[in-house]
């Protein structure tokens, strides 16, 4: 087993043993993943896992090796590590050997559609910005479409401009891939491929033929428009992703709590869609929020990107004021609310009783 393989293979073990505090969602996300291992591990299996394929100029490569070693030789771009390389994290390590090394007999990806629930800084957008640039030149994908897409203009540039930038601080993956950087796009001549960012806002998103279609932030959709033509337009073709990365919100009659509750009944074996992967990083129902514990087991980047000497004072400061609680809650625990704000303390309310 390659170190990659090995390294999201300990991390679900991990998890699933306990010895990594997480929620019941990753638990049952880790324990899906060592069953399939268990349950596709003959050769003539519906799925295999990393297995050795060949490109069409005949060189062996592990699909999900390929994009782990792939992301690890681009640069982070914002904060105290940017112009470093990105090292992956074993959360992170899982979560793309799991969506990428599972193929079929065609060698075609069994995952076609991803949910990745995350709080705030915990690197999600970096992650999402590589794996578009992986999409646009090494998924080996002529004509390649590569959307970020979002409700506004300003939260679909996000993922892009950071790929952007990735991409400028990187001749050697220009050079490599042939990758031309333009203000507003990317492209790759010889492929006919593209990146770009779009919006609901001011674009026409019908009659898309999307390979990778990146929606952040799916929380803050209103309405299911965007999802709806990402899900539409991916259909088209017989590898494309679609990848969703949000933090939860306090929208439960909308299309993230929509898909979320599509992951949680996957999660618990209520159904089988070979095709969703999903993983939600958060609280388990009872668990204190205002402990420190709450914030390591909510927070998989925690000491990383996600620092105590940020996060401690934020708690501090919701457990002083109602009108912050909800807020912190859906931020940085990744708990949906009722409503935005509180302006009430629930609990000393009820203790009031």
């Amino acid at each position: 087993m390659s170190t990659y393989a090995a390294s999201a293979k300990q991390y679900a073990e991990r998890v699933v043993s306990h010895e990594i505090l997480t929620c019941e969602w990753v638990q049952k996300a880790c324990k899906r993943q060592l069953d399939d291992l268990i349950r596709f591990k003959r050769k003539s299996s519906l799925y295999q896992f990393n297995p050795e394929l060949l490109d069409r100029y005949g060189r062996s490569y592990r699909p999900a090796d390929n994009l782990c070693a792939f992301i690890e030789r681009l640069p982070h771009v914002k904060g105290p590590l940017a112009s470093k390389m990105i090292v992956l994290e074993p959360w992170q390590v899982f979560i793309l050997s799991t969506v990428f090394g599972w193929v079929k007999s065609d060698g075609k990806r069994r995952f076609r559609r991803s949910y990745i629930e995350v709080p705030r800084g915990n690197a999600k957008s970096t992650l999402s910005s590589a794996v578009g640039l992986y999409m646009l030149a090494a998924d080996r994908e002529g004509g390649a479409e590569v959307y970020s897409l979002a409700t506004t203009r300003d939260q679909a540039r996000i993922v892009f401009g950071d790929a952007q930038t990735m991409a400028r601080l990187s001749p050697g993956f220009r050079n490599r891939f042939a990758v031309n950087v333009g203000a507003h796009n990317m492209h790759v001549l010889q492929t006919g491929s593209k990146f770009e960012a779009l919006s609901a806002e001011g674009s026409t998103l019908d009659g898309l033929n999307i390979h990778f279609g990146c929606i952040d932030e799916l929380h803050a959709h209103k309405t299911r428009t965007v999802y709806d033509v990402v899900e539409t337009g991916t259909g088209k073709r017989d590898n494309s992703l679609l990848w969703v990365i949000t933090t939860a919100g306090s929208n439960r009659s909308g299309i993230c709590y929509e898909v979320r509750s599509f992951v949680t009944k996957l999660l618990n074996r209520v159904f089988e869609d070979d095709s969703q992967f999903g993983i939600i990083y958060g609280l388990d129902e009872g668990d204190d929020w205002t402990a420190k514990d709450s914030l390591i087991k909510a927070n998989p980047n925690w000491g990383i990107s996600v620092r105590e000497e940020i996060l401690v004072p934020l708690q501090a400061k919701a457990m002083q004021l109602p009108s912050a609680v909800n807020n912190f809650k859906t931020k940085h625990l990744n708990e949906w609310v009722s409503a935005d704000t509180a302006w009430m303390d629930m609990r000393s309310w009820d203790a009031s009783a």
